[in-house]
C-alpha cells in the first residue's frame, strides 16, 4: 500500500515555480506504476505532492459547466494560489459554494501542473480539505513556513557554493545534516536549467516583505507606523464600505488629510501582503472581515 504524501507548507512563489518531477529522475527503488502520486520539484530542490496552505481566499468562480467546478484564488504574503474544487471533491465543493468572501482559510489538496503548450506551465491545487481559520492561525502558518523556506534556501545555498554534483554533493549535504528527501530534490534541481540565484534572491525579499506585515502591530514598532496604519485603515473603513474604495480616489484623500502618498502605498502594500485586505478588481481595495 503506498503511504499518502505528507502534506507540504509553501509560499505561493515557490509553488508557482514548481515543475514536475519526471519519472526518470525518480530514485529507482521508488515504483513508477500508474498508481505512483505526481510530484512536483521546486527551484530550490522542495519535492511535493500534497500541500498545506493558509490564506485568504479573494476570488471564487464558479467555472462549472455540466457539473458545478469552483475556481479560486488564495493569497498569501508572497503571491497567490490558484485552487480547485469539482464533483470528485465533494467537501471542498460544498464549501467554497458557501464560504464569504474575502475570509481566512486553511486548506489542504494535492498540486497540479497544466501545460497548454510548451513552455506555458499554470501550477494549481486540487482542494481536499478546507476550513475557516482566524488571523492568528494565518499568521502562525507564514511564520512555520518561512522558518521552513528559509532552512530550505540556506541548504540550497550552500549546495550551490560547494561546486559538488551527483553522488559527491548527496554525500556533502547528507553529512550536514539535510534530510535525504531535501538532498535528493537539490541534486534533481541544480541539474535543471533556471536563474537559481535569481529565484532565491526574490524569494528572500517576498518572505522579508511578508514577515514584515506581522510586525505593523508588534511592541517593535514604532509609535508613528502604528498611528499611519490605523489612519489608513479607519480611512478605508470611512470610504469603503461593502464594496471597497477607489485607489486613486482614496490616495488623494489621504493626502488632503496630511498623509504622504509614499506612506499610503506603502502601508497599503503591507496590508495587502499580510491579507488585510485585498483587490476585488483592478484599481479598487476592500478591507478584509
Amino acid at each position: 500500500m503506498l503511504k499518502r504524501e505528507v502534506a507540504k507548507r509553501v509560499f505561493a512563489r515557490e509553488f508557482e515555480a514548481c515543475r514536475e518531477l519526471e519519472k526518470s529522475e525518480r530514485p529507482d527503488s521508488e515504483a513508477t506504476d500508474s498508481k505512483t502520486p505526481n510530484l512536483l520539484i521546486s527551484p530550490l530542490g522542495l519535492i511535493l505532492n500534497r500541500v498545506f496552505v493558509v490564506g485568504v481566499v479573494t476570488e471564487l468562480d464558479n467555472i462549472g459547466t455540466q457539473s458545478e467546478m469552483w475556481k479560486a484564488r488564495i493569497v498569501d504574503p508572497t503571491g497567490a494560489f490558484t485552487v480547485y474544487a469539482g464533483q470528485y471533491q465533494p467537501e471542498a465543493l460544498i464549501f467554497f459554494s458557501t464560504v464569504q468572501v474575502p475570509s481566512f482559510i486553511a486548506l489542504t489538496g494535492k498540486a497540479r501542473t497544466y501545460e497548454p503548450e510548451p513552455g506555458s506551465v499554470f501550477v494549481s491545487i486540487r482542494a481536499e480539505e478546507v476550513n475557516v481559520v482566524d488571523e492568528e492561525i494565518r499568521n502562525r502558518w507564514i511564520v512555520d513556513t518561512a522558518e521552513q523556506t528559509v532552512e530550505r534556501l540556506e541548504a540550497f545555498s550552500d549546495a550551490l557554493a560547494s561546486g559538488y554534483h551527483g553522488e559527491e554533493l548527496r554525500e556533502y549535504l547528507l553529512g550536514r545534516g539535510i534530510s535525504s528527501e531535501l538532498t535528493e530534490g537539490i541534486a534533481i534541481a541544480l541539474q535543471r536549467e533556471y536563474s537559481r540565484g535569481e529565484f532565491a534572491k526574490i524569494l528572500r525579499t517576498s518572505i522579508r516583505e511578508g514577515l514584515k506585515t506581522l510586525d505593523l502591530d508588534s511592541e517593535n514598532s514604532t509609535s508613528a507606523k502604528a498611528d499611519q496604519k490605523e489612519f489608513v485603515l479607519e480611512l478605508l473603513k470611512e470610504m469603503g464600505g461593502s464594496k471597497g474604495v477607489d485607489y486613486a480616489a482614496f490616495i488623494d484623500s489621504a493626502a488632503s488629510r496630511g498623509i504622504p502618498e509614499q506612506v499610503v502605498e506603502e502601508v497599503i502594500r503591507a496590508l495587502l501582503a499580510g491579507g488585510q485586505c485585498y483587490e476585488p478588481k483592478i484599481g479598487i481595495i476592500r478591507l478584509v472581515g
